[in-house]
């Protein structure tokens, strides 16, 4: 069977654990029983090899399937624990696209499941990354390869070579007996940062405005004439308001000198007055 990949917009790998989750629970596959194969499901399902291997992932995390090295996957019993011959293998490098799954949970990049490049130039991708954001702050302390091992669920030489590749970057150095750590930029690679940050916000902002405007469904033409058309009202209406305001201050001018001839002031307005001649008053006498 294909996945509904079109319908449903959740990623392919989670669709196939899905499917396959709702096998071992209805029974169909059984505690003990074989899965197919890697390349079977694949077929099956008409999705790539690392969406297969990510789906498998997903269901050995959850405790549902078990691998045995060079036999394949099985589903694993729902009461007990796991027997010797339920030992998990390690993540194969094999299928180069295979990026595990552990950095989905832990909050890391994970790189597209239908990357072609190898595991470590992915994972080192991921770390490049979160240096240039600042979550990897100069001075800071990587992961040690293990740690790398279970985030991102690659093999030990795989997480040296990422770390190798940035090493010879010049983003980290190590230090005997303490770790890796990330290495403090320069002046030039601080002002390289900056640009290239200028430049990501200046295409993300770009992108932004042609979804803008692609959404908007106007030509150029209708959106010229209608800011043509806010402009003139605009304009309007700035005269409008400007006649209203100055018509206000006439007629409050009016009602200032009525209320000086007839004296018909509020208490608020003649506490007021009474106030300010005696700040007056007061001032004066300072002044002398």
């Amino acid at each position: 069977m294909t996945l509904p990949l079109d319908q449903d917009p959740r990623p392919p790998y989670v669709q196939a654990a899905d499917v396959l989750r709702a096998a071992i629970r209805d029974g169909e596959l059984r505690p003990g029983e074989r899965l197919p194969s890697a390349r079977e499901l694949q077929r099956r399902f008409g999705i790539a090899s690392s969406t297969v291997q990510n789906a498998l992932r997903l269901l050995k995390e959850e405790g549902l399937i078990y691998s045995v090295l060079g036999r394949g996957s099985y589903v694993r019993a729902h009461d007990g624990e796991p027997g010797p011959e339920e030992e998990e293998a390690a993540a194969s490098e094999s299928d180069p696209a295979y990026v595990g799954l552990g950095d989905l949970r832990r909050g890391w990049q994970v790189a597209p499941t239908d990357d072609p490049r190898p595991p470590y130039v992915q994972t080192a991708d991921a770390l490049r990354k979160q240096i240039q954001d600042g979550r990897l702050a100069p001075g800071a302390k990587l992961p040690s390869a293990r740690e790398l091992q279970e985030q991102f669920g690659i093999a030990n030489s795989t997480a040296q070579n990422a770390l190798r590749l940035l090493k010879d970057e010049g983003l980290i150095y190590s230090v005997q007996g303490r770790g890796v750590f990330v290495r403090q930029l320069s002046p030039h690679d601080q002002f390289l940062k900056r640009y290239h940050e200028m430049l990501d916000k200046s295409a993300a902002q770009r992108r932004a405005d042609e979804e803008a405007v692609r959404l908007s469904g106007k030509t150029d033409d209708e959106v010229a004439a209608e800011l043509e058309a806010a402009e003139e009202r605009f304009a309007k209406a700035s005269v409008e308001f400007e006649a209203a305001a100055a018509h206000r201050d006439a007629m409050r001018a009016v009602m200032e000198q009525r209320k000086r001839l007839s004296g018909n002031y509020t208490p608020e307005e003649k506490a007021a007055k009474a106030q300010l001649l005696r700040d007056r008053l007061a001032e004066g006498r300072r002044r002398r």
